[in-house]
């Protein structure tokens, strides 16, 4: 398919299109009466790795009595513990390896302070709370992962893995099988907030389609794009959505042919999972679109069909917005990129 080159021409008239955007209606929230205080990160990462691996029974015991249920789950899920890997043998082996010692020094050395991440959650969850009273808002962990998942959460807490959070410049990152060049970018300390409360919603507020297609999937993403968008307002869009200017501007620029491409080829209604990921899964490129574009453009024409539905219906809430199916959002938005 043929897609547009984005000259500095264009990039400009992007730039003014962009500022004369609609801004997202819910940049401006009253929090007066929101009932959260303020956030405070539980060092996790911290009281694990002081474990005394001469005592490891005892050093545990603290641990799940100050923890809970997570520290059960992180045992087993996030360092392997089962029946056929006795837990102190684990832990001990875990907290001893070299490589996990150094990642984990690394760690510390770069995050021994995270009280300018705690106010960008307190006032996240404080308008998330003010938009959703009856939503719970979880305790906030910090946890070393050993490269496991990003974000992890569990009944009532949200642990954050710091080992992906060092900076793209961390020197070790390029060492790890899985963590490709185009991940790097985003493995920032700057997307710690935004990427915790994106997990912490999608778990609250799980797609509801059983069998999605690709339109359910990519409205769903939007809808969270959109939420986020309102949760962080003083956030670019494009640090939400983990893009470059030029990765953004790309799609912009090439909005009207993604798009005829979608529908073109019956791309929306399919429910193959393949091509469903290629759509919306990191990737240096999405792959069925020129090696320029950016990877996850699916997630970024959900979230611009989700704001002009939002921008045509404003009698519609947010709230209520996010109870409506794909296909009435798709059908109500008047979507149409030229």
């Amino acid at each position: 398919m043929k897609m547009k080159k984005v000259a500095y021409a264009l990039l400009a008239c992007a730039c003014l299109l962009s500022c004369g955007e609609k801004k997202n209606r819910y940049a401006e929230i009253d929090t007066s009466k929101s009932s959260v205080g303020e956030i405070k990160i539980e060092r996790f990462d911290r009281d694990f790795f002081q474990i005394d691996t001469c005592k490891t029974d005892s050093s545990i015991s603290l641990i799940k009595q100050k923890y809970g249920s997570f520290a059960d789950l992180y045992l087993r899920g996030v360092i392997g513990v089962s029946t056929f890997n006795p837990e102190n043998k684990i832990v001990r082996e875990f907290l001893t390896h070299p490589a996990y010692r150094e990642l984990y020094s690394d760690c510390e050395n770069i995050f021994q302070d995270m009280g300018k991440e705690e106010q960008e959650l307190t006032v996240a969850f404080q308008r998330l709370n003010t938009l959703f009273p009856d939503m719970q808002i979880p305790k906030v962990y910090t946890i070393f992962s050993g490269f496991g998942n990003f974000i992890t959460v569990d009944d009532g807490v949200l642990a954050i893995s710091l080992d992906y959070y060092m900076g793209k410049d961390y020197k070790n990152y390029k060492y790890i099988d899985g963590i490709y060049e185009y991940l790097i970018a985003n493995l920032r300390r700057e997307k710690i907030a935004s990427d915790a409360v994106k997990g912490w919603v999608e778990s609250e507020i799980p797609m509801a389609e059983e069998n999605p297609n690709l339109l359910d999937n990519i409205i769903y993403q939007g809808k969270l794009m959109y939420l986020l968008e309102a949760l962080f307002p003083d956030t670019e869009k494009t640090e939400l959505m983990g893009y470059t200017q030029d990765q953004w501007n790309w799609c912009d620029a090439n909005e009207a042919q993604m798009w005829g491409y979608l529908t073109d080829n019956r791309h929306l209604f399919s429910t193959d999972q393949v091509l469903i990921a290629k759509y919306t899964t990191p990737a240096p490129f999405t792959s069925y679109f020129p090696q320029e574009s950016p990877g996850r453009t699916g997630i970024w024409i959900g979230w611009q069909i989700v704001r002009a539905y939002m921008d045509k219906n404003e009698e519609v809430s947010i709230q209520e917005m996010l109870k409506i199916k794909a296909q009435e959002i798709l059908e109500k938005s008047g979507y149409r990129p030229h």
